[in-house]
């Protein structure tokens, strides 16, 4: 909107600087008026009158060409100013006719009409090639603005259906979570149900936006890694590691949550004995850094084919290109070490 904005604002201060020949005009009118009182007339009265007739109705072309607004084409833009200026031709020459002296010696047939062709050429056309370059650029960028805009709404759209195709994944996941519990512990079933009302009442207003900031990502993962901590007890831990600066940066929403989601999933769960998550934040040649590693289960086969992992790789690729990436790696005691590398923001992302 702001470009669109900007190349109107040009447009207009564009129109804006072309001037009306008004001055000219009114000198022509003044040299007619001294002409029909004076005397006798002299060449250099004809003369001036013809120079400024002839600029006065080219200037008046030039600008018809440009203020018109259904003049829409170069073309056509080009053909009203043609013939303006050979109106302004013709008119310098039959004033010329008109108030040149009787007794006095006429120049050459050609050089007036040359002499008025020089003049128009040398004050109007490159006025006129100036303004039909800006024409272009303008119309160029106002082409390049409404490809920007709609590059942009196909990106939200197809943001949005990836978004979509998160958010199920993840409540299926917790309530299927949920409902296991309940035959084992109904008091901890309702501890995690409470936990999971807090997490949903959090999380839902931030679902559906382009973006959220890291910190109140890694508070809606910490919550959710808290309410499975009730179901795996004491042998499970976590902890999540991030200055307040870098909680301030924004980044895709659910993008933390989809990667501990897959820690879980296939490495934490299938895993005997004492099992952690570690969540890190960390900044680098103005990227940010997040890691969330586990010590469980490591890389198998179906690693990564999940639909979290592959939305969180097209929506960093839609929205970042190559400036962001996301690895899978072994971590350093076993396990795997998921990680996004995203420009450090805190401005919109897209």
């Amino acid at each position: 909107m702001h470009k669109d904005l900007t190349i109107s604002h040009e447009a207009h201060d564009r129109k804006a600087s072309i001037s009306w020949p008004l001055l000219p005009m009114l000198a022509v009118l003044g040299l007619l008026g001294y002409a029909r009182f004076a005397s006798a007339g002299s060449a250099w009265l004809a003369d001036s009158l013809a120079i400024l007739l002839a600029y006065t109705l080219a200037q008046t072309g030039l600008c018809l060409s440009q203020k018109t607004a259904w003049l829409k084409h170069a073309s056509q833009r080009w053909v009203v100013l043609v013939l303006f200026m050979l109106l302004a031709l013709l008119a310098g020459i039959w004033i010329e006719a008109v108030f040149w002296p009787p007794l006095t010696a006429s120049h050459a047939v050609w050089l007036l009409p040359a002499v008025l062709i020089v003049f128009v050429f040398a004050t109007i056309l490159p006025a006129a090639i100036d303004l039909e370059i800006t024409h272009r650029t303008q119309a160029s960028l106002a082409t390049e603005a409404s490809k920007h805009n709609l590059e942009r709404q196909m990106l939200e759209a197809r943001l949005a259906a990836l978004q979509g195709q998160i958010e199920p994944h993840f409540l299926f996941n917790t309530l299927a979570n949920t409902r296991a519990l309940i035959h084992q512990d109904a008091a901890r079933a309702e501890q995690m149900l409470n936990h999971l009302i807090a997490y949903l009442r959090a999380a839902m207003p931030d679902m559906r936006q382009s973006s959220t900031t890291l910190g109140q990502e890694l508070d809606r993962a910490a919550a959710y890694l808290k309410i499975f901590q009730i179901r795996l007890g004491t042998r499970f831990q976590y902890a999540v590691q991030a200055s307040d600066e870098l909680r301030a940066c924004l980044i895709p929403p659910l993008a933390i949550m989809s990667l501990v989601e897959n820690a879980i999933k296939h490495g934490i769960e299938p895993q005997p004995g004492e099992v952690r998550i570690d969540i890190r934040a960390s900044s680098e040649a103005g990227q940010l850094l997040v890691s969330v590693s586990d010590n469980g289960r490591g890389f198998q086969d179906e690693l990564g084919s999940g639909v979290g992992l592959l939305n969180v790789q097209e929506r960093l690729l839609a929205l970042f290109g190559e400036q962001a990436e996301l690895q899978l790696q072994p971590g350093e005691k076993g396990g795997v070490c998921a990680s996004i590398s995203l420009p450090a923001r805190t401005s919109e992302l897209a």
